[in-house]
C-alpha cells in the first residue's frame, strides 16, 4: 500500500504541525517516516515529533532592530510538550505494542505479567521440584521451617 496524503495529513496532525503556510517537515519527509514505520502513523509520527525537536533546536535568538525571535524558546515548548505526550500511556504509541487492549467497556487492558513478585509466586517457584533455588542453610529441606512467611523456602 502506498503513502496516501491522509495519513500525511494524520501524522502532521499528530505532531501539532498543522500551520500550511510554514510547514516544519515537507511531505516528502514524512513519507520516509512512514515508509520506514510501515505506514504506522502513530510510530511515524514519534520519529517526525523527534526530528521537528531537533530542527526546532538548531533555530538560534536573533534580534534584528526592534524585532527577536526566539528559536530557543520553541524548541523548549515543544519539548515540553513531546514529554507529556510521551508520558500519557494512553498516547505513547510505545507502549500500544505493550498487549495493551481495549475492552469492551473502553477500559485500557494491559495484560503485561511480571513473575516471581508476589508471594503465591515465590510459593510456587520454591515448591516446583523443577525450579532451581539457594536452599536456605540454617535447616534443610523437610525439616521444621524456623521462618514462616512467604520469604521463606
Amino acid at each position: 500500500m502506498a503513502v496516501t496524503p491522509e495519513m500525511i495529513s494524520a501524522v502532521r496532525m499528530e505532531v501539532a504541525d498543522t500551520d500550511p503556510a510554514i510547514p516544519l517537515m515537507s511531505d516528502a519527509e514524512i513519507t520516509y517516516f512512514l515508509q520506514k514505520k510501515n505506514e504506522n502513523i502513530t510510530k511515524a509520527s514519534l520519529d517526525v515529533a523527534r526530528v521537528i525537536l531537533f530542527k526546532l533546536s538548531q533555530q538560534g535568538d536573533e534580534t534584528v532592530s526592534v524585532f527577536s525571535l526566539k528559536g530557543s524558546k520553541a524548541a523548549e515548548q515543544y519539548r515540553l510538550a513531546l514529554e507529556l505526550y510521551l508520558k500519557n500511556p494512553h498516547l505513547n504509541p510505545v507502549l500500544d505494542g505493550l498487549g495493551s487492549y481495549t475492552d469492551e467497556n473502553g477500559k485500557v487492558q494491559n495484560p503485561i505479567y511480571a513473575g516471581g513478585i508476589s508471594n503465591s509466586d515465590m510459593l510456587a517457584n520454591t515448591s516446583n521440584p523443577d525450579n532451581n533455588y539457594v536452599p536456605n542453610p540454617i535447616y534443610q529441606k523437610g525439616e521444621e521451617n524456623p521462618f514462616n512467611g512467604p520469604w521463606s523456602i
